[in-house]
């Protein structure tokens, strides 16, 4: 009986060798789909990246004037002021901001352009408790993520 007794030790044994190699090849399986999913959320950042390089190839730069109602290096610098702002802007904020974008604008020139804008639907006039200002169009901002590969 001393056999048996060995027996059953040595399966014992066994059967801990087992569990054992169940749970590294478990942490194993679990580390592999952590990697792959890495991997997955890489593969949508370099395409979103070659997708922005392959414009700025195609057009020499990347930039609002890439979409057809923008046809004008005012109205280009005009829509990046409002893209770069998170807020309204009236004219007299715009005027500025493009001074020191461009090094000089005009009230007279940022009106005309912002009503061209308005009439092509990417900017909107806003009121606010701070008067009239404006914003872009959601139309031209989910057109603008989309250009880029965003997602918004």
């Amino acid at each position: 009986m001393p056999e048996d007794d060995e027996l059953r030790e040595e399966i014992k044994s066994l059967k801990s060798q087992v569990n054992n190699l169940e749970s590294m090849l478990e942490n194993l399986m679990n580390m592999h789909r952590n990697v792959l999913d890495k991997l997955s959320t890489n593969s949508e950042v370099e395409k979103k990246y070659i997708q922005m390089l392959s414009l700025s190839q195609r057009y020499g730069k990347i930039s609002p004037s890439l979409m057809k109602e923008i046809d004008d290096p005012v109205m280009e610098s005009i829509v990046e002021v409002l893209l770069s702002s998170n807020q309204a802007l009236n004219i007299t904020q715009i005027t500025e901001r493009l001074r020191v974008k461009r090094g000089s604008a005009s009230r007279h020139t940022v009106r005309g352009r912002l009503k061209v804008l308005e009439e092509r639907n990417v900017v909107r006039r806003v009121e606010s408790s701070k008067g009239k200002g404006y914003v872009l169009t959601e139309e031209i901002v989910d057109r603008w993520a989309k250009l880029l590969g965003i997602k918004i």
